[in-house]
């Protein structure tokens, strides 16, 4: 009786709620994975790898999640949403577990597993989030969702720097798995599910709580599936995963050694590197999370979605320009403008997936859309460890400027395109 009436009740939730769940666990699950993207450059010898061995590291979760992506995407289809993503959390909390035993077969085995878990987590999550949004608040709902996202990868970022600085590099990766496995659990215990479906003979409710409350328009697509559209904006998501999420975020740390020092003085304050990193990135993530509701409801209510990644590209290319370039002050409010950037586009990206594909093939969409993502991301460390010691820092950026501006002309034609065809408008108000 008592997990009927818990089942009940959290069906009850309304899209708003469910939504703020989502959200949360999400957040809360990059505890150990943008941690490690902090402090493992500056830590090789805590982690007990050399430094040659980080580019791999930081890309082994992203490699093997483009071999889980597709069959994700089909499996979270077909399923209920909560056995995919509970079980997904309770692993990527046991995968910061290892981080703290030192070694490269540890470090690995535990960079697979998270690799494993944010498959679960993310494709689980988007699909539901697509589940309880209807076409008229789309670009909102997938705009509150990253907003999560950054949330976690900032507050990540600032917890990873100070806790490590603090409390010892080991010691920080326990505290962030304990807070994971105990977000799992609330999942376990409080998370709607919001498949429409009818449920399995295993007992999972019919449809979603917050579907129910109030019911979701009928899921046919509000443009039609088109290629070309469709396939730029996965060509983008997975350019700005292999160039802000990738590069940038991977060599950050070395960035601000060399760009600022090992440290920083702020108001006769003296800052370690890593808290500072930390902060750093924390504040990008921040205008990000601003940045991404604030998209969303600029697509719903203007309709332009493909104006604001016009808008995006041209701001990334003017951040990466002033990184390559830039010392000090320059390089903060490049990192910050590259915030935005990547903010723009991969909530826009995501809302055109929800636009362009129907209900019944959306995790499969999502599941080559991160796919290819992951092939960026993924390849971005490898890449930039490989080449800094040819190009040095400078020149990696270049490359990455260069990179983002050739793809400008095709997405500037496709925009234009698909105004004119009068498909750039998000459904009316």
């Amino acid at each position: 009786m008592a997990d009927t009436a818990l089942v009940a009740w959290r069906q009850s939730f309304s899209p708003g709620r469910t939504l703020w769940l989502i959200g949360l666990g999400v957040a809360v699950s990059l505890l150990g994975d943008v941690g490690l993207y902090i402090v493992l450059p500056t830590h090789t010898q805590q982690a007990g790898i050399a430094l040659g061995d980080v580019g791999l590291m930081l890309s082994a979760n992203r490699l093997i999640r483009i071999f889980l992506n597709s069959p994700y995407g089909v499996l979270v289809e077909r399923i209920p949403r909560r056995r995919m993503m509970v079980p997904s959390l309770f692993l990527g909390g046991f995968s910061s577990l290892l981080y703290t035993v030192p070694g490269f077969w540890p470090l690995l085995i535990g960079r697979l597993m998270w690799g494993t878990a944010w498959a679960g987590i993310w494709l689980g999550g988007s699909t539901a989030v697509l589940d309880i949004a209807t076409d008229q608040n789309r670009g909102r709902f997938i705009g509150r969702y990253q907003m999560w996202y950054f949330i976690g990868g900032g507050g990540s970022a600032l917890v990873g720097g100070v806790l490590t600085d603090w409390l010892g590099y080991s010691a920080a990766f326990r505290v962030c798995a304990a807070v994971t496995l105990a977000m799992a659990l609330a999942w376990f215990l409080f998370l709607p599910e919001t498949r429409p479906q009818p449920a399995s003979a295993s007992g999972d409710p019919v449809g979603g709580g917050a579907d129910e409350s109030p019911p979701p328009a009928p899921g046919s697509p509000a443009l039609p599936f088109r290629w070309i559209p469709l396939g730029t904006a996965v060509l983008l998501l997975g350019l700005n995963w292999l160039i802000f999420l990738g590069i940038l975020g991977a060599t950050l740390p070395l960035l601000l050694e060399e760009r600022i020092g090992e440290s920083v003085v702020i108001i006769g304050l003296m800052i370690p590197l890593a808290s500072f990193t930390g902060a750093l990135s924390a504040s990008q993530q921040a205008i990000s999370l601003v940045t991404s509701p604030v998209a969303g409801w600029l697509s719903d209510r203007g309709g332009n979605r493909w104006g604001l990644v016009v808008f995006a590209m041209m701001l990334g290319v003017g951040a990466l320009a002033l990184t390559a370039t830039g010392a000090g002050g320059v390089i903060v409010v490049a990192i910050m403008a590259s915030a935005v950037a990547t903010s723009v586009l991969q909530t826009q990206v995501m809302t055109l997936t929800g636009d362009y594909t129907d209900r019944n093939r959306r995790g499969r969409v999502l599941g080559v859309l991160n796919t290819v993502g992951d092939l960026g991301s993924a390849a971005g460390p490898l890449l930039a460890y490989a080449l800094i010691p040819l190009i040095d820092l400078s020149g990696l950026f270049w490359a990455a400027t260069v990179v983002l501006a050739l793809a400008f002309p095709w997405t500037l034609w496709v925009a234009r395109r698909e105004t004119r065809q009068g498909h750039a408008l998000a459904p009316s108000m």
